[in-house]
């Protein structure tokens, strides 16, 4: 039985089951943290390839001095929660103690400090490098070597003998089951390389810079959710609809959550700030209105210029909402130079050589707009506790003008479809929040 008592129901707004925290010595002993613990994090974001987790403890049980040579790094946690819905399952995580910080003496027989984690795969990559030729003699779709790296170098045999350890032990990791598989868009095109003594991950953010796909912008990224690794693709996330917990959460300062029932509360956005607003100046100068590229053959000893112009481009972006960002900038605001061999594969002098033309000269530009145009508007949002949220899905949201609630169609260029950038997942002994940082392409101007 977890703190918060295990229920069929949802209660009130931030009602929430978590069943264990617990920590576990090297030597195999099982502490629970959950009367211990005054406030749990657990962090994903979409720029970074594994969570994190911080719990504050108020210890008056000696904890550290019951554990066995007290906290070196590498404990396991286990923690399972979620928001006492019946429709939902149970997170259930694996992270690795990191290090103890903010350590002090509150008063006699009592102490606080903050345990630090981060899942498992983070520290079997580390201090691991490949040294390593992928796509053979005739190439092979990036997604494919990914997903190599991935079987080889991270979820590594030392992983799985985690996961079965804690399922032998009555505990059941998700990534002990079907969630410990890659989630992928494939690439397209075919592709050789060596990857050069990287890490791991190095070696994913190497290959990402050369993925391809049947998007314009083709911007990969290499993230963990509670749904497992993700390898996805920018233009593809954003096409994605909200599920049936994302897709009506609402902000009118005015709501009584107490005035309606707990379900329908759920949906209320606790508080708004904004994070990023319309910067023209931003716009012009990084890339989103216009860039050029000139691209060097060296082989040939030509070159070839090629501008890019936004404004005859955007309608084949892949976007939240249908809106125009307005303006523009000199076509020379970025300029990028690359060497390319782009068509010796068709080249009677150089197609002996086998090259595999890239087809990713032209994309800086074209990712570099995109990006821009997908966070011209950058919100952070206080909810109600959502364990189905992750970075990377989409929520719709409703706001009501800043000056008046009585516009009938709310603040149209705020409300609307977001993509989630950044997520928070705060919990303590009675209430559970979570904060998203989520993305929006606002403008000024609509198009259909």
């Amino acid at each position: 039985m977890s703190y918060v008592e295990q229920t069929t129901e949802y209660r009130y707004p931030g009602d929430f089951v978590l069943s264990n925290l617990d920590i576990i010595s090297t030597d195999g002993k099982l502490f629970s943290l959950i009367d211990l613990q005054s406030e749990t994090n657990i962090y994903q974001n979409i720029f970074k390839p594994f969570m994190q987790i911080e719990i504050a403890i108020q210890d008056a049980a000696g904890l550290l001095n019951a554990l066995k040579g007290g906290v070196s790094g590498g404990e396991i946690i286990y923690v399972s929660f979620k928001t006492a819905d019946p429709a939902m399952r149970s997170n259930s995580l694996v992270f690795l103690v990191n290090k103890i910080s903010n350590r002090f003496r509150h008063s006699d027989g009592n102490e606080r400090y903050i345990i630090e984690g981060y899942s498992v795969e983070h520290f079997t990559t580390i201090d691991k490098k490949i040294s390593k030729s992928y796509g053979g003699s005739s190439g092979n779709q990036i997604s494919n070597i990914v997903q190599s790296i991935y079987d080889e170098f991270i979820l590594t045999k030392e992983v799985k003998s985690i996961y079965t350890y804690l399922k032998n032990n009555n505990r059941r990791p998700d990534k002990s089951t079907g969630l410990g598989k890659l989630k992928k868009h494939r690439t397209t095109g075919l592709h050789k390389c060596i990857i050069p003594n990287m890490n791991p991950i190095q070696a994913i953010q190497y290959l990402i810079k050369d993925s391809i796909d049947d998007d314009i912008a083709s911007k990969f990224l290499f993230f963990e959710t509670f749904n497992g690794f993700q390898f996805r693709s920018l233009g593809k996330l954003v096409t994605e609809d909200p599920d049936e917990f994302a897709d009506r959460y609402v902000y009118y300062p005015s709501n009584d959550d107490q005035a309606v029932t707990a379900s329908k509360a759920f949906f209320n956005i606790i508080d708004m700030s904004r994070v990023k607003d319309v910067d023209i100046t931003d716009n012009m100068s990084q890339g989103l209105f216009s860039a050029t590229t000139i691209e060097v053959d060296p082989l040939r000893k030509k070159s070839t210029t090629t501008v890019y112009d936004y404004q005859k481009e955007f309608t084949r972006f892949n976007t939240l909402n249908k809106i125009k960002i307005p303006g523009g900038s000199n076509q020379n605001a970025i300029v990028h130079l690359k060497t390319s061999r782009r068509g010796h594969d068709t080249d009677s002098v150089f197609d002996k050589e086998g090259v595999l033309s890239s087809r990713n000269v032209l994309k800086d530009p074209i990712r570099d707009s995109y990006f821009k145009h997908i966070t011209n508007n950058i919100l952070s949002l206080t909810l109600y506790g959502n364990s189905k949220l992750n970075v990377g899905d989409t929520i719709n949201a409703e706001f009501s003008p800043a000056t008046s609630y009585d516009v009938p169609e709310g603040d149209k260029y705020t409300s609307g479809k977001y993509l989630i950038f950044k997520v928070r997942h705060k919990f303590n002994k009675s209430q559970y929040n979570t904060i998203v940082e989520c993305v929006k392409d606002t403008g000024l101007k609509e198009w259909f």
